[in-house]
């Protein structure tokens, strides 16, 4: 099976969770950070998903799945252990073509999600298409490892340099690809990085991409 590897901006956008177990409770935890509303159906509520319904746009519905559940969805995680309900949920979702997974049965998943790792703006995922679970979990433990320490600072101080560097007037008179130069050189030099990184506001970043600027373009 090849997939086609995407990042979902759920931003105000309506996720359907079937299930009120520890399973739900981490996909409604996971789905509320990423700015998603969601509601969760199931007769019975884990209490992490209560907790959760403080300062959060959490809906629950404490009662089995119904036909019409997933109105308005832009996603649908069935996290239940009964295939049957999956089964259900699943020709709902195909009908309305709205794209599915289904927690351990991949046979009801329109879409897998990922072993992924967040923090701040970083989000490192990757997946084996539901084949093992297990094993991706274990390569990103690995590849975790290699995660520059305080990456979302960084991030931030990318993000702004990025910025500086598309509207401040001291750079505009680079074009587009002499800009993309000097991102490329800071991204790809260890020193400049944490030289950025030790930028305590916009001007301290103006002066570290002069220098870049310098040795990039003249």
């Amino acid at each position: 099976m090849k997939l086609y590897p995407v990042m979902v901006n759920m931003e105000g956008r309506l996720a359907v969770v079937v299930g009120g177990g520890g399973v739900a409770a981490r996909k409604t935890a996971d789905l509320l950070e990423s700015g998603a509303k969601v509601k969760v159906v199931s007769p019975e509520i884990n209490n992490e998903i209560v907790e959760l319904v403080k300062d959060n746009e959490l809906e629950i519905v404490k009662r089995e799945y119904e036909y019409g559940d997933l109105d308005g969805a832009a996603l649908v995680f069935s996290a239940t252990n009964d295939r049957s309900v999956n089964e259900l949920v699943f020709m709902e979702a195909e009908g309305r073509n709205i794209f599915i997974n289904a927690v351990d049965d991949p046979e009801n998943c329109s879409f897998y999600v990922p072993s992924f790792t967040r923090k701040g703006d970083f989000l490192f995922a990757l997946s084996t298409a539901g084949a093992a679970p297990a094993y991706a979990a274990r390569i990103r433990r690995e590849l975790e490892k290699q995660i520059p320490e305080e990456i979302d600072i960084l991030l931030d101080k990318l993000r702004r340099a990025r910025e500086i560097l598309k509207n401040d007037n001291i750079f505009s008179d680079l074009e587009s690809p002499e800009r993309g130069a000097i991102l490329k050189k800071v991204a790809n030099s260890d020193e400049l990085l944490d030289s950025l990184k030790c930028c305590k506001d916009d001007e301290d970043i103006i002066n570290c991409l002069s220098g870049v600027k310098d040795s990039c373009v003249d």
